[in-house]
């Protein structure tokens, strides 16, 4: 989403296995501000995560649409459960 100079503000980092994260980023692409979801990957072995292409961006008005969808996905998932 971002050029060579990385301005990309860190949100969170969660961890989805041994060798990828899940990254959370606020940055401006063309003068929008987006949200950045996506998988970081040490694939090569020197410890370094770098964002694969894996995930998805998109304008930050639709986080909460996004939280709600989570939300039920979550909830779902629990009554599938039985919990």
């Amino acid at each position: 989403m971002t050029d060579a100079a990385d301005t990309a503000t860190l949100v969170a980092k969660v961890r989805k296995n041994g060798h990828e994260d899940i990254v959370v980023r606020l940055d401006t692409y063309h003068g929008v501000d987006c949200c950045d979801v996506r998988v970081f990957a040490d694939y090569d072995g020197t410890g370094e995560r770098r964002p694969t292409r894996k995930g998805v961006a998109f304008r930050v008005d639709v986080i909460p649409a996004l939280i709600e969808a989570l939300h039920a996905a979550a909830e779902a998932y629990q009554e599938a459960q039985g919990r």
